[in-house]
């Protein structure tokens, strides 16, 4: 195979993330495929198992990786434990995938979260802020 100079290559993420001989039903979302204790498989999301690699790798792998793995489990964690959240029943979830840049939902998820007994939420800059009490 000869590939001519200045020819741009990509990787195509989605089709390895997406292969049927890796995962079973790739077209399913199965979160519980991730968790070793619902015999799920182990796979690391930093960059050195390409089966899922959502920070890339190599030397083009994300700058923010690190920050990103240490932080949204606690933003995550805190907003579980602080609100109580409720399905929208006017628009229910649809995880229709949109390829643009990267791959985004079709349509965003919308639900209600209301704050748990001890939250306060301030409003300023356009962002909702939640203080526990």
């Amino acid at each position: 195979m000869v590939v001519p100079a200045n020819t741009t290559a990509m990787v195509n993420m989605w089709a390895i993330t997406h292969d049927p001989e890796v995962w079973e039903d790739p077209l399913v979302f199965k979160p519980e495929r991730f968790l070793k204790t619902e015999g799920g498989i182990d796979v690391d999301v930093r960059g050195l198992d390409l089966r899922l690699a959502p920070f890339g790798a190599g030397r083009r792998v994300c700058p923010g990786k690190n920050l990103g793995l240490v932080t949204v489990s606690l933003w995550v964690a805190k907003l579980v434990h602080h609100f109580k959240w409720i399905q929208d029943t006017v628009n229910p979830i649809d995880l229709t995938e949109v390829l643009k840049l990267s791959c985004e939902m079709k349509n965003p998820l919308s639900v209600l979260a209301i704050p748990k007994t001890g939250v306060q939420l301030t409003r300023g800059q356009g962002l909702i802020k939640f203080n526990v009490m």
